[in-house]
């Protein structure tokens, strides 16, 4: 919880620490060409959606830039090879999406700026010592949200819950502290979670239709790994008429119920603005790390007609639909 409370206390101080490192970073003129080099961990609906925000406001700076995109396809160790073969690429700055392709980039390239995105603790993951004070090369956004306005919306619709569940990727950062802090909001309510750790896409179906039984809805963190195999998530609890709700809505499009969450688009177009006062020549210690803007209140009308869910109730009505 000490690293969670420090990513929201960090943003409103000013860092005392003084940065003396210096990337180089290279002053774009007028017609001049640049290279930007994007290491996608894997490819799923939200993290595709932060590629092509952020290529989107690269497009409408008005810089002349080739844009260079690799995936990783989820692979760890891919990342470490893809952020090597841009440096070598001689790209002028790195986008890096989601914390394993993020961390992958920084601790291969020192010399070259790297703006990160789809990272939902930049302390803990060691990208940056302070959202204030960013190291020399990294800064990025985080898709930090906090989990208590959404569990509130969501029991407004359905009070009788009790018990809440997650499956979650043992090996990633971002999922570890959502879930402490979602436990936290979680036990001031008194409702109980249940959780379930997986290390591979193919131990989700086992993992979903073990903690079904246990649980009367289940919240989808923002995990890559999970989010990846959200329709086979989606089916197993519309069979055991079960509610979702997701942080983002990347797992609402592909079958979970609901979402008051991460814009990832949106979230890849604010780390495309970032990006593009770096290639102006700003330097990267003096863009601190911003938290995400712009959060979508998103509904799965097919879901919703298969779970018998009212879509005029006071909470939803007003929601963005998607079959």
């Amino acid at each position: 919880m000490k690293k969670l409370l420090s990513l929201l206390v960090l943003l409103l101080l000013v860092g005392c620490q003084s940065n003396n490192q210096k990337v180089s970073e290279k002053d774009v003129q007028e017609g001049e060409k640049v290279k930007v080099g994007i290491i996608q961990f894997m490819d799923h609906v939200s993290l595709d959606a932060a590629r092509e925000g952020f290529v989107e406001q690269l497009k409408e700076s008005g810089l002349d830039v080739e844009v260079v995109e690799q995936s990783a396809n989820g692979d760890m160790s891919l990342t470490n090879t893809i952020a090597q073969s841009l440096k070598a690429d001689g790209v002028d700055l790195i986008y890096a999406i989601a914390t394993p392709a993020a961390q992958a980039a920084k601790n291969t390239i020192t010399d070259i700026p790297i703006v990160f995105s789809a990272v939902t603790d930049p302390i803990g993951a060691e990208l940056v010592k302070t959202f204030e004070n960013p190291d020399a090369n990294v800064t990025g956004v985080s898709d930090y949200v906090s989990s208590e306005a959404q569990i509130d919306s969501f029991l407004k619709i359905f009070p009788n819950v009790k018990t809440f569940g997650v499956i979650y990727n043992t090996s990633e950062q971002n999922s570890l502290v959502q879930i402490q802090e979602l436990k936290s909001n979680l036990s001031k309510r008194g409702i109980e979670l249940e959780t379930v750790g997986v290390s591979a896409v193919n131990d989700i179906p086992q993992a979903v239709a073990s903690i079904a039984p246990k649980i009367d809805a289940l919240f989808a963190l923002t995990d890559n790994l999970v989010a990846n195999a959200a329709p086979i998530v989606s089916d197993t609890l519309i069979k055991n008429n079960i509610p979702s709700l997701s942080a983002e809505e990347g797992q609402v499009k592909n079958g979970l119920l609901m979402s008051e969450g991460v814009n990832y688009k949106e979230q890849g177009k604010q780390a495309g603005r970032m990006a593009v006062k770096i290639l102006n020549g700003e330097s990267v210690s003096n863009i601190p790390v911003e938290l995400n803007e712009i959060n979508t209140k998103l509904v799965n009308e097919k879901t919703a007609k298969a779970l018998g869910v009212d879509l005029n109730v006071e909470n939803l009505k007003d929601a963005e639909k998607v079959q």
